[in-house]
């Protein structure tokens, strides 16, 4: 499997890691099987958080290593914003992960500016990471965000990372583009290494996972995070490396026919203006275009249910929507006269993202 080297650090991953938010849902002994096929398919990078189960997860995957630590290049995160309490986490999570030493620790979720300016500011958690790099209890530090693109760049900006963790599939793109057009070349140019999570959303493009892993690989990370919970999970994703990142003409194909996007999630294609396409990002920020009020089989329906407002921005799409200062009628006259290439009524797709935005109840269109 491809090697990739963390920032400057001198440390090589595999382009495919292992993930460990799913690790809390299965037994150890499955654990101990997905870590077998994943190693000697060439797999290294395993990456965890303190969060993911209170623990559970650093707990089993410190179980299932011991005695192969050499084997694997590790990686967990931390939500503490103090110093004390970062020093607290790094210590939890040596313990948890029966090991003298984690390859990179993350600054997890952090989701505000008040956030940053703890983690930088006199007495934040960066103190501490810097510490335990000194003391060689680590090798370099991450980010992971689910506000982008704003924290990425200033994080980007105001901490020594070696690595960041950021979302990259074929739905969010048509709603976060920022993340590959702006924060994958700004952590580039900085020498940071991108690691990319949720190319399947969440499990929500369960049914094309190769096409899905294909796609995000040629999206622009360096690094494809899965969170695989059985065998064939890791096959699909070496299978889907060995094929390489799908071609343009393979991505507009995706994009065309993938059965999740269908007929309501815009494509960004540009057959609408600026202001509908925008309006239709919003509604991505608000619940990933995932509530289409279409039929959808119970297991999907309840799927998108789900993961529709995993990111918890809807405060923010519906502020943002504000002070667009949208003209409802102008949009949908707009709307009216758009033929979408994608098979959208734009008009009613423009009618329920502004309910869903703006003061009307979207379930009563």
């Amino acid at each position: 499997m491809k090697r990739i080297e963390i920032g400057n650090t001198g440390t090589c991953v595999s382009q495919l890691a292992l993930g460990g938010f799913h690790q809390v849902e299965i037994s150890s002994d499955v654990i101990a099987q997905v870590i077998d096929t994943f190693v000697n398919a060439g797999g290294n990078y395993i990456e965890t958080a303190r969060s993911y189960g209170r623990g559970a997860s650093e707990v089993k995957l410190g179980r299932l290593l011991k005695g192969r630590r050499n084997q694997v290049v590790l990686a967990s995160k931390s939500s503490a914003r103090t110093a004390d309490e970062m020093r607290r986490d790094v210590e939890a999570s040596l313990t948890a992960l029966q090991t003298d030493h984690i390859d990179f620790y993350f600054f997890h979720g952090v989701n505000t500016m008040d956030d940053l300016d703890t983690i930088s500011g006199s007495g934040g958690a960066l103190e501490a990471l810097l510490e335990a790099k000194e003391q060689g209890v680590i090798t370099g530090m991450g980010l992971s965000t689910h506000r982008p693109p704003e924290l990425y760049l200033e994080g980007i900006r105001r901490l020594p990372l070696s690595l960041i963790l950021a979302w990259s599939n074929y739905l969010e793109e048509q709603w976060i583009p920022e993340l590959h057009e702006q924060v994958f070349p700004a952590a580039h140019a900085a020498g940071v290494t991108v690691t990319a999570m949720k190319p399947l959303a969440d499990g929500f493009l369960y049914r094309s996972p190769i096409q899905a892993m294909r796609y995000a690989l040629g999206s622009g990370a360096d690094v494809m995070v899965c969170g695989m919970n059985t065998i064939e999970h890791v096959q699909q994703a070496v299978q889907a490396l060995e094929m390489g990142p799908a071609s343009a003409e393979e991505r507009a194909a995706i994009l065309k026919n993938a059965p999740e996007l269908g007929n309501y999630v815009c494509r960004q294609c540009g057959a609408c203006s600026q202001e509908l396409m925008h309006l239709f990002r919003l509604e991505g920020y608000l619940d990933r275009q995932m509530i289409d009020y279409l039929p959808h089989d119970p297991a999907d329906y309840a799927l998108r249910l789900r993961l529709g407002g995993w990111f918890d921005y809807a405060d923010e799409a519906k502020s943002r929507y504000a002070a667009a200062g949208f003209d409802a009628d102008a949009l949908l006259k707009e709307a009216n006269a758009v033929r979408c290439p994608y098979g959208i009524d734009v008009v009613r797709k423009a009618r329920i993202a502004s309910a869903k935005l703006g003061e009307g109840i979207a379930n009563q269109i």
